[in-house]
């Protein structure tokens, strides 16, 4: 064989790595993915719909809707332990009849999760207390409610979003019900028009750090859709603002919503051109006291929908979606995030028969996933999915953020801790810095710096001693670059 053989040949390789690395990437936080199977069938039972949130110590707490053997759907709750085994599922719904939508959220002042679900039309509560799954109802009226959704604020109280068959206006509406110490104040949003097919426009909640609902949905008539973003005016409020966001799909259908920081909020968006043309997943951004940046195309040329997103230590984002082709989901699930000059990058988490992601970023940068199994082969399971790696490492994004691109505040260490922690952080150009601890009521508990820096990087430590246990935030202040993060006390 000639040398001019030998290239050719070499050559057809290269192009066929290359080929494959694009079309099926796989980064190496993903390549050592630990999986758990949280559920074990292995008959054609459905199991699917499910919904995941990380408590203060990174611990998974997972909600998942099951069939019940002779008909009928349950809802089963798990979590797992410091050494990642995974309790036993316990069963939630204890009702007959049967529960649907089931959506769940960790509370930052309890560490408890708190999970909502459908019950005969109706909206209901489940809670762990006296060592049994207790069910409150939340809505109690003649009409239709589903889809619901919520979020914990940080003094504990509780805000849920669902749908209601309006019967004032014969229209699909959302409510918003609120929970404080007296109980739960309930109001349907009437500018929130969710076109003639309103059960399919499941909302989703999020809750500044301020105690402001934000409630993102599909709005508008069918060929026509667009997501609509509802917000109120102060903790509980009566008073709410609307906007529309567009972005480049035809018709947008999903949202998922993260809101961080002093109340940036952070934006996954999924739509498609029409019936049959690919969908997208694009990613909005609004810093606080500003208006929302131009759209971003997280998924590039991938055809994708059901997106979820989370917000790393460092204020970065990453979006997790489920792949199409055509009208069908493939069951391949890809992850999306910035690289170091801010283009987007894809990777694939899992392929084949995985569907309809959940998904975490925890204190460490640690990604976790939550989907099901049994589109493709009929088996329906519930599987967890750890990356095998933080997604975002320091070496990676050195002291980067998005506001600043060089003001970096670290997460403590050790957390939880039990009497002094440590946090690193970065200053890259001279300026008055504070760094101040707070309660989860707003209370400042302890001032750590506050005064003049050079740039550099600097260490501050607390020291607790009369301090109480409990879940804490600490905020830097440098110039115009501001950071809060979470930290827990346990003594």
């Amino acid at each position: 064989m000639s040398n001019r053989d030998n290239v050719r040949r070499l050559r057809n390789w290269v192009v066929l790595i290359l080929a494959l690395t694009i079309l099926s990437p796989v980064w190496p936080q993903w390549q050592n993915s630990i999986i758990d199977t949280i559920t074990n069938t292995q008959i054609r039972k459905e199991t699917e719909i499910q919904s995941l949130d990380l408590n203060s110590l990174d611990y998974v707490h997972l909600v998942w809707k099951q069939m019940r053997d002779g008909g009928g759907w349950r809802i089963f709750y798990a979590t797992n332990s410091p050494d990642g085994v995974w309790s036993t599922p316990q069963e939630v719904c204890d009702s007959t009849l049967a529960c649907f939508n089931p959506a769940l959220s960790v509370s930052p002042v309890a560490d408890e999760p708190f999970i909502v679900f459908e019950l005969s039309e109706e909206i209901y509560l489940a809670y762990w207390a006296e060592s049994l799954w207790q069910r409150a109802n939340i809505s109690s009226n003649s009409q239709m409610d589903c889809s619901p959704t919520i979020a914990i604020d940080n003094l504990g109280y509780f805000h849920v979003a669902y749908i209601t068959d309006d019967p004032g206006s014969g229209q699909y509406k959302i409510v918003y019900s609120f929970w404080d110490t007296v109980g739960w104040h309930i109001q349907t949003l009437t500018d929130s028009y969710l076109g003639p097919y309103g059960t399919g426009a499941s909302p989703y909640i999020a809750v500044s750090p301020q105690g402001i609902a934000h409630i993102v949905y599909r709005g508008g008539d069918y060929g026509n859709y667009h997501i609509h973003h509802a917000w109120n005016d102060s903790v509980g409020g009566s008073t709410w603002n609307y906007e529309i966001l567009m972005s480049g799909n035809g018709n947008d259908f999903a949202a998922t919503l993260v809101i961080e920081g002093d109340e940036d909020l952070h934006l996954a968006v999924s739509g498609n051109d029409g019936f049959g043309f690919p969908g997208r997943v694009y990613y909005f951004y609004q810093p606080v006291g500003q208006s929302w940046q131009t759209p971003e195309l997280a998924s590039l040329s991938y055809s994708a929908t059901r997106p979820a997103i989370s917000v790393d230590f460092y204020g970065s984002p990453h979006v997790l979606w489920l792949e199409t082709s055509g009208t069908m989901y493939t069951g391949n699930i890809f992850y999306s995030r910035r690289d170091t000059s801010g283009s987007w990058q894809v990777s694939s988490v899992i392929g084949q028969d995985h569907f309809f992601p959940s998904f975490k970023v925890d204190n460490e940068g640690f990604g976790h996933v939550a989907c099901n199994t049994g589109g493709n082969s009929g088996i329906y399971d519930i599987y967890h999915i750890r990356s095998g790696e933080p997604l975002t490492a320091v070496e990676e994004y050195p002291f980067y953020h998005r506001e600043s691109g060089l003001c970096y505040l670290s997460q403590n260490y050790p957390n939880p801790f039990r009497y002094y922690t440590i946090i690193n952080y970065h200053i890259p150009n001279a300026t008055i810095v504070t760094l101040k601890v707070y309660n989860i009521l707003g209370e400042e508990v302890a001032a750590l710096v506050n005064g003049f820096h050079s740039a550099g990087n600097y260490q501050a430590k607390w020291y607790v001693a009369d301090i109480p246990s409990g879940v804490y935030f600490y905020r830097i202040q440098a110039g115009p670059f501001t950071q809060k993060k979470k930290c827990l006390l346990l003594k």
